[in-house]
């Protein structure tokens, strides 16, 4: 009986060994039968993280925190970690240290770094992953408590500033703006009949001007008609045929007799005018105006030459009928 009692006890304090055994385990993040590989992350600072932290990913525990130790320049801290062998971290991967509980427990969670904006500690060694620290409740509170006692002067500041004659002339100045806003709104009214009138009589001289070049290049068209129906060339043709015959006559003239050299030069004169007459219309001088626009001058004109024509063959043919030479 007391052997019975005995080995009771003795089973009883070697499960509650057992027990605490496992449970330290547990706490810890162990995981018995299963590999594990150390992580290290650079922080400029870790907060209230411990050694036996908690390493977690998307939340679920895979791994604890090893060992905390400062760089040998002192700028940062390394952390080195153990996790599951069998946990697969993502590629371009960070550590971010928060608080895990409102006792002060802090953690630290393996994190696509791609969805963070965080100034992450970065390390030369490419080995190691870079890490953030984010600021634990103390340090909040303490911003918090400045940005309140900022908050509080500035609304004393304006308190003071916001006096009942700053009111006044704050209300006096915005009567101000809403009169001379109804004054442009008045201008803007009347000048916008102004600017229609304007727009209007713009219209009407673009259309004026329109017709005024339709009209001009019309002309154009029929002063290339008439030039280019060669009106103007058998014109000056005739006229310098007239002027060949006319010299040829003062040279018949000239030999025949002595006493017809008056006569001959007045008549040389005469054609020479003719000449000039005649190079006076190819230049478009005199009354090549009335050439173009009157044809009936043209064809008394035609009549002429072929009526001066016909006198000059006429003189060639019966010579005294025209000239009487009287011989002493």
């Amino acid at each position: 009986m007391k052997r019975n009692q005995e080995l009771i006890v003795g089973i009883t304090v070697l499960a509650g060994i057992v027990l605490v055994i496992v449970g330290t385990i547990f706490m810890q993040g162990m995981r018995l039968g299963s590999e594990e590989v150390e992580v290290q992350a650079r922080f400029r600072e870790v907060g209230q993280l411990l050694d036996g932290g908690t390493v977690k990913l998307l939340g679920v525990p895979i791994g604890r925190v090893e060992d905390i130790e400062l760089e040998e320049t002192g700028n940062g801290v390394i952390v080195t970690m153990s996790i599951r062998a069998d946990v697969r971290v993502p590629q371009d991967a960070a550590v971010v240290l928060s608080p895990e509980s409102m006792f002060g427990d802090w953690q630290a969670e393996v994190v696509d770094r791609n969805r963070f904006r965080y100034d992450f500690a970065e390390s030369p060694d490419p080995a190691i992953l870079p890490g953030y620290a984010l600021p634990d409740m103390s340090r909040l509170t303490a911003v918090a408590d400045e940005i309140a006692t900022n908050l509080a002067t500035i609304s004393t500041r304006v308190e003071e500033a916001l006096t009942e004659e700053t009111a006044n002339n704050i209300r006096v100045a915005i009567e101000n703006i809403q009169r001379l806003s109804e004054q442009l709104n008045d201008m803007v009214g009347s000048q916008r009949t102004a600017l229609d009138n304007v727009a209007r009589n713009l219209q009407s001289t673009s259309v004026a001007a329109g017709e005024a070049a339709a009209t001009l290049q019309r002309t154009f068209a029929e002063v290339e008609a008439a030039l280019g129906g060669g009106r103007l060339v058998a014109i000056a043709g005739n006229v310098e045929r007239a002027s060949a015959s006319a010299d040829s006559l003062t040279q018949v003239l000239t030999s025949a007799s002595r006493d017809l050299q008056l006569a001959a030069r007045s008549a040389d004169s005469t054609f020479r005018a003719v000449n000039s007459i005649a190079a006076g219309v190819q230049r478009g001088e005199g009354s090549i105006g009335m050439l173009l626009q009157d044809t009936s001058l043209y064809v008394r004109l035609s009549e002429s030459t072929l009526q001066l024509q016909a006198l000059l063959r006429d003189m060639r043919e019966n010579p005294r009928k025209y000239i009487n030479l009287t011989i002493f």
